[in-house]
């Protein structure tokens, strides 16, 4: 394997923010936001949010001026019903790039995954279950990526108003999380 060859994995763990908020091309004043460590627990985060809304995690920094990203995107997703029993019947996931003028450009999707998946609730206890979904993404066709650009993590459920996405600011249960192989 040569040196062009060699790839540097970064894991991303989404989470969501009230202490700040990032604008960037199409969105403006978001709070979900990609990290590669989660951050301190004494900030004020959300543990989820409804999963029936595209949800967009955001890398608020440059990477490199001009990078590669190929190989295997993998990571995970984690739905939880929430006051009421919940019904998810098919995910995306899809990695983006967007520059500050709006342009978005897909690196790779996992495309609709059919499901069909029934969360329970228990009222007397308020808890409802959860189930992680793991994802890959084949990208095989190199997509350059420039300083111009931001990388974004966007996620689509299909599922009724009662599934949470969860993204808590946990390290020890990861919610979302999502590794892509750099060639810098």
């Amino acid at each position: 394997m040569g040196v062009d060859d060699q790839r540097e994995f970064i894991d991303f763990y989404g989470i969501y923010t009230y202490d700040w908020t990032v604008s960037w091309g199409t969105y403006s004043d978001i709070h979900e936001l990609l990290v590669t460590e989660y951050i301190s627990d004494g900030c004020s985060t959300a543990d989820s949010s409804e999963a029936s809304v595209i949800h967009a995690f955001l890398f608020p920094h440059y990477i490199k001026k001009t990078y590669f990203v190929e190989g295997v995107i993998q990571g995970n997703i984690c739905l939880a019903a929430s006051g009421c029993t919940s019904t998810v019947t098919e995910y995306r996931v899809t990695v983006c790039t967007m520059n500050e003028s709006t342009v978005e450009k897909e690196i790779g999707s996992t495309g609709w995954i059919v499901v069909n998946d029934t969360l329970a609730w228990d009222a007397g206890l308020s808890v409802g279950d959860e189930i992680v979904y793991h994802f890959w993404i084949e990208v095989w066709e190199e997509k350059v990526i420039t300083d111009k650009e931001k990388i974004f993590v966007k996620i689509e459920v299909h599922c009724n108003s009662c599934t949470h996405l969860m993204h808590s600011n946990d390290e020890t249960w990861k919610d979302v999380w999502v590794k892509i192989p750099f060639r810098m």
